[in-house]
């Protein structure tokens, strides 16, 4: 294997790996990820990108914050949204920046399960992927990643000197 070749491989598998620990390490400290399925939120998070959250104190939360919440009726279910108001009486008015409208029912403040702080682009794309039923693009990624590791890999075992 060329020299450049090698070079692209391994630029692509740590672009990969950085972008799961990205994803992996906030764990650690608390904070949590999710894969954004929907586009909601677009321009700001795309469908497959990965939105990692810390908590909120009750105190802390304002308008303009985005923010993960489990939805008021829909256990089970969490939606990344807008703060577009907070009511007299503490409730939350929600929007995705994609959406017409604000969500219809508000958010209680119990119901924020973090506030975004960063956004991992493309990382859970498979995921989205997977969920559609676009099967090919999700073998095919395997394949290229699972490929490119296969020839570095082969490469080193090899032992042979870059030409």
């Amino acid at each position: 294997m060329t020299v450049s070749l090698r070079a692209v491989a391994a630029a692509v598998l740590c672009a990969a790996g950085g972008l799961m620990l990205a994803t992996v390490v906030p764990v650690l400290f608390g904070w949590s990820s999710s894969i954004v399925l929907t586009g909601s939120m677009r321009p700001a998070v795309e469908p497959g990108d990965v939105v990692v959250t810390s908590p909120l104190r009750a105190d802390r939360i304002r308008g303009g914050s985005v923010i993960r919440f489990h939805v008021p009726g829909r256990p089970g279910r969490a939606v990344l949204h807008r703060i577009v108001e907070v009511t007299d009486d503490g409730l939350l008015i929600t929007k995705g920046d994609a959406n017409a409208t604000a969500d219809r029912t508000p958010v209680p403040s119990e119901a924020v399960t973090g506030v975004g702080r960063w956004r991992v682009p493309y990382i859970g794309l498979p995921v989205v992927w997977w969920i559609e039923g676009d099967y090919p693009r999700v073998v095919v990624t395997a394949v290229a990643l699972l490929g490119t590791g296969a020839l570095l890999t082969r490469s080193r075992r090899s032992g042979r000197r870059p030409s």
